[in-house]
């Protein structure tokens, strides 16, 4: 199914993040990536949004984002038309995959008429502290949206420039999505780099950080329960659990990660 475009993903410039890291100074001989919903993201009121209007829409009653949160912890979710069709199975309702997807899609990007939820979201990374792990750092996203939809975010937000690289949707078959580290080992590949940390907001990252042999870091995004989360990320292997992603530079400099 062709799927609809942001329209600032459209509009923006054609310059676009690069194969390869863009700086390759001497100094940034440490690497960091970042999944980006709940991490740099908040997703509650977008992608979150979309799954507990389509799932309203096909099964009468709307997800909860406890509910929601509840399959995330599971793993196995980083898809989240998976999950929202794994809602809808919980609920008695089998609707065809395609059907899913393009009432998700008209939700989160919206349509001519209607605004998408993807208006919605908020950058969690403090500008400023971005630019200061740029100057320190090879910075990469390993991220399970669709290219166009981790484009928008960026360019809305004016930080693409200060990313070296990108491992979108498109970039790994469906089967190889996180947990496996397959996207994780591209984004080394892409940047040169063996060692780096991962930050991560769910049991899936953590995992996929762990089979890559790089660093697991656990976030805490916005609006979930965050004692129940910090202990299930820690027990999965997380280092350490950052409350927010603006502890990243403290943790990292206190020499908080091993």
């Amino acid at each position: 199914m062709k799927k609809a475009t942001p329209k600032a993903a459209t509009s923006a410039p054609k310059k676009t993040i690069s194969e390869t890291p863009k700086n390759k100074e001497e100094d940034k001989t440490k690497a960091i990536l970042f999944d980006m919903d709940g991490v740099l993201v908040d997703v509650t009121s977008s992608y979150r949004k979309a799954i507990q209007e389509t799932v309203a829409f096909f099964a009468g009653k709307k997800a909860q984002l406890t509910e929601i949160q509840g399959f995330k912890q599971k793993g196995g979710y980083n898809n989240d038309w998976d999950l929202t069709e794994a809602i809808l199975v919980a609920r008695g309702k089998t609707v065809p995959k395609t059907q899913i997807i393009e009432k998700f899609q008209e939700f989160y990007i919206g349509t001519k008429d209607k605004r998408g939820f993807i208006e919605n979201e908020t950058w969690l990374l403090s500008p400023e502290l971005l630019n200061q792990l740029h100057q320190k750092y090879t910075l990469g996203i390993v991220t399970g949206r669709p290219r166009e939809e981790a484009l928008f975010v960026l360019r809305k937000f004016e930080v693409e420039s200060l990313f070296d690289v990108l491992v979108a949707m498109e970039d790994y078959p469906p089967e190889k999505a996180k947990p496996d580290p397959y996207p994780i080992n591209r984004a080394l590949r892409k940047m040169g780099k063996s060692e780096a940390v991962y930050v991560g907001d769910s049991v899936d990252d953590i995992t996929a950080a762990k089979r890559a042999n790089i660093k697991p870091v656990g976030c805490i995004p916005p609006g979930v329960a965050a004692t129940q989360l910090k202990k299930l990320l820690l027990n999965q292997g997380a280092e350490i659990i950052l409350d927010n992603i603006n502890a990243i530079n403290e943790a990292l400099t206190s020499k908080k990660i091993n």
